[in-house]
């Protein structure tokens, strides 16, 4: 080996034990875990006694609401449907309650099923008890179906029970009981507790029904007006105030039935025996015209303890009609606002008038306008009658003997009215013989002001234009709201005051011109066909209808009677009858002529008497 090659050799070996010894030490590296799978780990290990636990606390608190209704408390909602010829009711099971009923027959103004109860997650149909010093709430409870659920129909006379059932255990339970009939709008409800009242603080049970009353009209105001709180107690039917304020009874005495009442349609809760007492109320959403009012009634139920206690209720689902609710013997129909008691007579023939001519007539716009040619047909003798008087008035206060009373006591109106008297009085003319026949025929005019707003019969009945005889038939809708008239323009409301301005000019025709009273009736007489006509544009078409149709047939009747009625011979008549007062003496004096004489003297005395300071006056400064 060459020198070289030595040198070279001994570099390299140099040059390595240098790097052994000054290199860097490696440092040490932390000992590897093995990897932890979370998701295996966390349900058998980590969380297994937190579950059991909290399961254990959620059941201890349950216990400690509920007390024996623990398990009760607990389960799924579910909602099945009954249908009847006349009604869809939903049942829900939590509660046990009723969720929904809808009226098959009918529709709301925006053609969707109308509710009598509606879907709305407020709605409130409970019972409450106090069990072992614990106020145990049904709405609060799952009861379980114990029949089948599965087609639900029932039709005609045949009958159907669907009963819910809340267990405490097998020999302590609750049952729900509902009995459908096919061609009725009552449910029958039961309330059945078996081996329950012995553990029960109280011998009374709270029931508590809430409802919110959709607006199914398109008049939200006119539905409101007739929406409010019925309720029977003994013989009397005593109703709460239809205005917009939050409206509040307290009711201490024995209670038959509660009726939530709409315009058209009623919910009525009626118990068997009686609620002991309740409180109601009654509050209007004013931010909102999607509901028309929220109802809710509180009441008092006493039970008999027992093996097994039972509390028996209906409700009456369904459409105000007279007959109907008349047909249960309950007084139901008492809440319908039919108007004063003579006037409500009229609208109960009325009902029944209807219900005779829809058997024939299939237009209630026809059935209108044969209602209105009765009725005319009816007051006819009275309204020639009026005619009549009205014409006797015209042509003596065209007299010669009445135009000179008018010159000779224009000053004197006591004496002027006096006088005149005497006169008709020997001429055979009474004073009131033209407004008393009209008068008796107003009764008809105002039971149907009360009648056709509320008439079920009407609702989405079309005649010609209208297509709703129940609320207003607008052939134009403005783009801004008048005050008190609104926001469109009903042509039947138009057409009758049109038709109203007629018939007065016509009836002014046939009265006494003379007299500033006579004057300012006349403008009295012009000024309601506006009254009317901004009043009655929000109501109901079939009212402006009866009420236009009435008016032609008075303005044909009025044309008729003058053809009928001579002037002249009224006034031979007249002389004749004076003729025949003066062979027989001095008439008595009537209890009007006797009245104005004992005012007028009254008058004459405190005038005489206001004079008499004045004239004493006048003899002490005499005397001074």
């Amino acid at each position: 080996m060459d020198r070289n090659a030595v040198t070279g050799l001994v570099l390299i070996m140099l040059l390595t034990a240098g790097y052994l010894f000054f290199a860097p030490k490696p440092k040490p590296q932390p000992k590897k875990e093995p990897t932890v799978i979370t998701e295996k780990v966390e349900i058998p290990v980590s969380d297994t006694l937190p579950a059991v636990l909290a399961d254990s606390l959620a059941k201890k608190e349950l216990i400690d609401t509920y007390s024996d209704w623990a398990n009760a408390a607990q389960g799924t909602d579910q909602v099945f449907r009954v249908k009847t010829d006349l009604l869809t009711v939903d049942l829900q099971t939590k509660g046990g309650m009723i969720q929904g009923a809808y009226l098959n027959e009918y529709e709301t103004y925006d053609s969707l099923k109308l509710p009598v109860i509606a879907s709305k997650r407020d709605n409130m149909l409970r019972f409450v008890f106090d069990y072992k010093k614990r106020a145990i709430a049904s709405n609060e409870l799952y009861f379980v179906p114990i029949t089948p659920t599965n087609n639900l129909t029932v039709t005609g006379d045949d009958s159907l029970k669907v009963i819910l059932r809340a267990k405490a255990d097998d020999n302590r339970y609750i049952d729900q009981v509902y009995t459908f009939s096919g061609n009725r709008y009552d449910v029958h409800y039961d309330i059945v507790m078996h081996g329950v009242s012995k553990d029960m603080v109280n011998s009374f049970v709270e029931m508590e029904w809430k409802s919110i009353l959709p607006r199914t009209e398109l008049a939200i105001s006119n539905m409101r007006q007739k929406t409010f709180i019925a309720y029977r107690t003994g013989n009397d039917v005593e109703k709460m105030s239809a205005k917009d304020d939050d409206q509040e009874a307290k009711v201490n005495s024995p209670v038959k039935w509660v009726s939530f009442k709409s315009q058209f349609f009623s919910g009525i809760l009626i118990a068997h025996e009686t609620f002991r007492s309740g409180v109601l109320k009654m509050t209007t959403p004013k931010e909102s015209e999607a509901v028309n009012r929220v109802m809710d009634a509180r009441m008092i139920a006493d039970i008999q303890k027992g093996q097994e206690t039972k509390l028996g209720y209906m409700f009456y689902l369904g459409p105000n009609e007279y007959y109907t609710l008349n047909s249960y013997d309950l007084g139901l129909q008492k809440e319908m606002d039919l108007g004063w008691s003579f006037v409500s007579y009229i609208n109960i023939g009325t009902t029944y008038v209807f219900k005779f001519l829809e058997n024939y007539i299939g237009n209630y716009g026809i059935i209108i306008i044969i209602l209105a040619f009765f009725i005319r047909l009816l007051i006819l003798p009275l309204t020639y009658r009026s005619h009549v008087s009205m014409a006797k008035m015209r042509i003596i206060n065209e007299t010669p003997e009445i135009k000179s009373l008018d010159a000779k006591h224009k000053d004197d109106p006591q004496k002027l009215q006096v006088a005149k008297m005497a006169i008709y009085k020997e001429m055979g003319v009474s004073m009131f013989g033209g407004c008393l026949p009209m008068i008796l025929s107003y009764p008809f005019l105002i039971a149907l002001f009360f009648f056709f707003p509320q008439a079920v019969e009407l609702r989405h009945q079309s005649f010609l234009w209208a297509t709703d005889l129940s609320t207003y038939d607008s052939i134009f809708n403005l783009p801004f709201n008048l005050p008190f008239y609104g926001d469109h323009i009903s042509l039947f409301t138009l057409l009758m005051a049109a038709s109203t301005w007629v018939y007065t000019y016509y009836q002014q025709q046939s009265q006494p011109t003379a007299g500033a009273a006579a004057a300012q009736m006349k403008m009295i007489s012009y000024f309601m066909p506006i009254v009317l006509l901004v009043f009655l544009n929000n109501y109901a078409s079939g009212l402006s209808l009866y009420y236009l149709v009435s008016n032609v047939l008075s303005i044909l009747q009025t044309i008729l009677i003058r053809q009928v009625v001579d002037d002249k011979k009224l006034l031979e008549k007249m002389h004749s009858f004076k003729a025949t007062n003066q062979k027989k003496g001095k008439p008595s004096k009537s209890r009007m002529e006797t009245w104005v004489d004992s005012q007028q003297k009254k008058q004459q005395e405190l005038m005489r008497q206001r004079s008499q300071p004045n004239d004493s006056n006048r003899r002490t400064r005499r005397n001074k």
